[in-house]
């Protein structure tokens, strides 16, 4: 049973499709697919002046499951405690655990996770708002979830009343309103009163109005909402993810020899802050020595490699931290990983981790770059003889290499390569070397691709209104491959442009980059910190070749009564 709801009316905002459950037909009949209604509310929704003890019934069209639908009503403002549900037959009686305040608008919603007992969904939210005074409040809240698998999930919505300080207690306080998003993911609170307001998403399992960071996702809100008088307020996209309040630590540190060492940590951290060498101190546990942190770069499984000055053989170190948190903001434990220095020698040659495009591949478009990480730091002398990069085994081609990153080689191709064609790249063995002269022994270093032909590629626009200063980053996400993906940035006059597309349909989504991570990021629950504005398109993007596809406008909305 789930503690009541505020001020809700939930319209369906159609935005996310959804996949449904094929159901089986119960023995005995055909299979039962209507789903619920409700056919009456008392009092007459819209009453005002209610007595103080009064109760809310409603009355379904159809024999209910009594679980699934007590934990999908709410009574808004939220009571601290939970009303009682009455049932007889198809109505059922909802009696606030306390009397009513007066002068206060209460909403009565009847969630879309409602189910009878053929398991078919009531589909979408319904809220009926009532009060004790003369009044209806007359502010509304809409928005919808995003859910980055595109599937079909139950969700709460909540609305915080919050201070200035926006400090929000998802632990340990209760929403003052509450409701469900329908089957497409929208949702619509109404009747909301004056006030500033943190709305959140949360896959709330246990049906107790407070989040559990162990088991229930969480999704932040890109700003806080302002309703003043009748001010209605939409834009709102929320996208649950997990996310760890608790503190971070090093659950790894190992030599991997006397001037390397292996970092792993219990939460995922954000690349720029974990690659700066500076986020990182190693003392001596017997001195006040401190062993240098010399360089960083990520490794194999993208684990963290410090290179440090000489390791003392047994001498025990402790690694230390400083400024850094996890993506979720949180900070580390102070007490640091304890390590034992290492007396062996890099011996060790380099080996090849990942190369881009992959191997055998034939669908990458990426015409002007390969790419090659190594095992460990790589002398960048030498590469261009090292490796050859060769089209339908005849024509040898040239390329100008960086580095990337201390282990990542980049090869660009001025004239890009060609298309249509397998082109080889070997490494020759011994020829590539690490920081310490340990030569590259693979002989079996070699992959190929294709690249497809030119004609085969569209593109696609979109002109993006994004009312902020800071860069806008689109992206296309293939719906049959979702490791198939294009990023593109909003240019000066305000349009996002991916070229090159492979043809098919592709998710489109876009989000406002203001810490210049280039990812979007979800917000911070304490201190409280709002999510980066993001939206998406509802329907898919068809990609067709020789075709460019003009999404046409987009907005990342602000809404009128946001609050920075």
């Amino acid at each position: 049973m789930k503690n009541p709801i505020p001020n809700i009316i939930l319209a369906t905002t159609s935005i996310l499709l959804l996949s449904c459950a094929v159901k089986e037909s119960p023995p005995g009949g055909p299979e039962d697919t209507t789903a619920p209604g409700i056919v009456g509310v008392d009092p007459e929704p819209g009453s005002t002046n209610l007595p103080l003890d009064s109760r809310f019934t409603v009355i379904f069209s159809k024999p209910m499951d009594k679980a699934k639908t007590e934990g999908s009503v709410f009574l808004s403002p939220v009571f601290w405690d939970y009303p009682r549900m009455k049932w007889s037959g198809r109505k059922l009686t909802v009696i606030p655990p306390e009397s009513l305040k007066p002068g206060k608008t209460y909403i009565l919603t009847i969630g879309a996770e409602c189910e009878d007992y053929h398991r078919n969904k009531i589909g979408k939210s319904h809220s009926y708002a009532f009060s004790t005074g003369p009044e209806i409040d007359s502010g509304s809240i809409a928005g919808a979830v995003y859910f980055t698998d595109r599937a079909r999930k139950n969700c709460d919505i909540w609305a915080y009343a919050v201070s200035d300080t926006f400090d929000v207690q998802f632990l340990t306080e209760i929403p003052d309103y509450a409701t469900q998003v329908d089957s497409l993911g929208g949702f619509d609170i109404n009747s909301v009163s004056p006030g500033l307001y943190v709305v959140v998403a949360v896959d709330d399992r246990n049906d107790d109005l407070f989040w559990d960071p162990t088991s229930e996702s969480l999704g932040l809100p890109p700003f806080i909402v302002s309703i003043s008088g009748n001010a209605m307020v939409s834009g709102i996209i929320l996208r649950p993810d997990r996310r760890d309040t608790s503190l971070v630590y090093i659950s790894r540190a190992r030599p991997v020899d006397n001037r390397k060492l292996e970092v792993e940590f219990s939460q995922p951290v954000d690349d720029r802050l974990m690659l700066d060498q500076k986020s990182y101190r190693i003392e001596s546990l017997e001195g006040s020595d401190t062993l240098n942190v010399l360089g960083t770069y990520k490794g194999q499984q993208g684990r963290l490699i410090l290179e440090t000055g000489l390791q003392q053989s047994r001498q025990q170190y402790t690694l230390h931290t400083t400024a850094l948190t996890s993506i979720w903001g949180n900070e580390f434990d102070t007490a640091g990983a304890r390590f034992e220095g290492s007396a062996i020698g890099d011996s060790v040659g380099p080996s090849l981790l990942s190369v881009f495009p992959p191997d055998q591949s034939t669908d990458v478009y990426e015409d002007s770059v390969i790419e090659m990480t190594f095992s460990e730091r790589i002398n960048p002398l030498g590469i261009s003889e090292a490796i050859t990069v060769v089209a339908d085994s005849v024509d040898t081609l040239s390329f100008a290499p960086f580095l990337a990153a201390p282990n990542k080689v980049r090869l660009r191709f001025g004239e890009g390569l060609p298309r249509g064609k397998t082109v080889g790249v070997a490494v020759k063995p011994g020829a590539v070397l690490d920081a310490v002269g340990n030569p590259f022994t693979d002989t079996t270093a070699v992959f190929s691709f294709v690249l497809p032909p030119a004609d085969t590629a569209g593109s696609v626009m979109v002109t993006v209104d994004s009312s902020g200063s800071a860069p806008v980053i689109g992206i296309l996400t293939s719906m049959e491959r979702s490791d198939r993906t294009y990023r593109s940035v909003v240019d000066d006059s305000g349009e996002l442009s991916f070229e090159a597309v492979l043809p098919g349909a592709y998710w489109f989504e876009f989000f406002e980059d203001s810490d210049g991570n280039g990812r979007w990021s979800p917000g911070i629950v304490r201190p409280f910190k709002v999510a980066e504005r993001f939206t998406f398109l509802a329907d898919s993007v068809s990609v067709r070749s020789r075709w460019t596809t003009d999404v046409g406008t987009m907005i990342l909305p602000v809404p009128a009564g946001k609050k920075d």
